[in-house]
C-alpha cells in the first residue's frame, strides 16, 4: 500500500496538475488506462497512481490515436 507521503513526493516528482493549459491531458497519454468515465490510472512507473482525465504531468506522451491526429495535422500544415 502507498503512503500519503509516498504519493505526495511522486506528484511533486512528475509535476503532476489537476488541469492542463492545453490539450495535453491525462486521458490522451500513452500511460493511461480508464477506470471509468473521468478516472483512469497512470501507468508510468515513475506516476503509478489514479488520476483524473483532465489531469497533466511531464511525463505525458501522446498516446496512438492524438500522435496521428498532430501528425495529419501538422502535414496539413505543411501543405499551405
Amino acid at each position: 500500500m502507498q503512503s500519503l507521503s509516498d504519493l505526495k513526493q511522486r506528484v511533486e516528482n512528475v509535476d503532476l496538475w489537476s488541469y492542463s493549459t492545453n490539450d495535453d491531458r491525462c486521458d490522451n497519454c500513452k500511460f493511461y488506462r480508464v477506470i471509468k468515465e473521468g478516472i483512469g490510472f497512470c501507468a508510468h512507473r515513475e506516476v503509478d497512481m489514479v488520476v483524473g482525465a483532465p489531469w497533466w504531468c511531464k511525463l505525458w506522451e501522446p498516446d496512438a490515436a492524438t500522435a496521428a491526429a498532430r501528425a495529419r495535422q501538422g502535414a496539413g500544415d505543411a501543405g499551405q
